[in-house]
């Protein structure tokens, strides 16, 4: 599992914060466990597995990251800048196909690490 030296010295992230890092890498691993149990998974020829598994956590967890702020940014319903003002709302639910979009993301953003597919090619 990598760590947040990981993510920044050889994965070369740069937009998750540090103290953040776990909780976006815990719900990476999910989605990894998630294609898991959906498709056969194996690192891309020439890479070392381990290495392949942790750099596809952290495009993971980039790209889930990158949803939450997405998120967040959606649920502010009002703002004033004379005297600073804002109001939020609560996210809405998300539907079954940005679902499946994000699923779809994930699985090409750990797709330049790993082979995730129906059936994988015979070395």
């Amino acid at each position: 599992m990598p760590d947040y030296a990981f993510y920044r010295e050889s994965y070369l992230g740069e937009d998750i914060p540090e103290a953040q890092f776990p909780r976006f890498l815990r719900r990476a691993e999910a989605e990894l466990a998630r294609m898991r149990d959906v498709y056969a998974v194996a690192p891309r020829p020439g890479l070392d597995p381990d290495n392949a598994e942790a750099m596809a956590l952290c495009a993971i967890a980039d790209a889930v990251y990158e949803f939450a702020q997405e998120d967040e940014a959606r649920g502010l319903s009002g703002m004033t800048v004379g005297s600073v003002s804002e109001s939020y709302t609560a996210p809405p639910e998300l539907c079954a196909t940005t679902l499946a979009l994000r699923a779809a993301h994930y699985r090409h953003e750990a797709g330049y690490y790993l082979q995730i597919g129906r059936w994988l090619p015979h070395a």
